[in-house]
């Protein structure tokens, strides 16, 4: 995934403004899409968990963030059995807790490819419940993948003080495909605050679409 660069300045402003300035010792901050830890890399945290789908991708981030427990996960296929022993406390004492996300972005391939389609990618195991429960196209993209994952783990959990931190395309907002995913996702999460940008911020990204940050509350 490409550089965020800088606007995890504008994370840290957000979050700062919508969090407090200490919250990054206040709150349990998972990253559940890590990679090699670009989001988290220039700053300490508390308590941080770092997963992601690739080793290669912990062996590469490894002198980053040392203070934070990284392991390997596929958030999509997983049983959350296999979460650390800390962060499944976490979630178990309702912990305030952030997760501070940039999912991949990759739609499944339907009739015709485009520069974000890749085939079979969306064949996990939350598409499967996804589809079950009726939620159609919308459950073809993976960021929205990972965000019905994490509102599921707010029910499983009952967490009453749980957010979310989220760079994503802003079609889950908007189109069509995803009406009642949205229906269900702002029943569980409320919008706080946002801001939209072209993806060519982003590195080596084309500029014919839209990224945004927006900060979710629980609720």
């Amino acid at each position: 995934r490409s550089t965020l660069f800088p606007y995890t300045t504008l994370f840290r402003s957000a979050s700062s403004e919508q969090f407090g300035e200490d919250w990054k010792e206040k709150f349990v901050v998972c990253d559940n899409c890590s990679g090699t830890k670009n989001l988290t890399r220039d700053y300490y945290f508390k308590e941080l968990y770092c997963s992601t789908l690739e080793k290669a991708e912990l062996e590469i981030s490894e002198r980053y963030n040392k203070e934070a427990v990284a392991f390997q996960f596929d958030f999509l296929n997983d049983s959350l059995d296999k979460l650390p022993e800390g962060l499944k406390e976490a979630l178990e004492n309702n912990k305030p807790i952030i997760f501070f996300i940039n999912p991949p972005y990759a739609t499944a391939a339907n009739g015709k490819a485009d520069e974000h389609s890749k085939e079979g990618c969306a064949k996990t195991i939350v598409n499967e419940e996804m589809v079950k429960c009726g939620f159609g196209n919308g459950s073809r993209n993976l960021y929205a993948q990972f965000l019905y994952r994490i509102a599921k783990i707010k029910e499983q959990y009952n967490l009453t003080n749980v957010h979310i931190a989220l760079f994503s395309p802003t079609l889950f907002l908007s189109g069509t495909s995803y009406k009642v995913f949205r229906e269900y996702f702002c029943k569980e999460f409320s919008y706080n605050s946002g801001v939209q940008f072209k993806a060519s911020h982003f590195a080596d990204v084309a500029d014919n679409w839209g990224i945004s940050f927006s900060i979710w509350n629980g609720g």
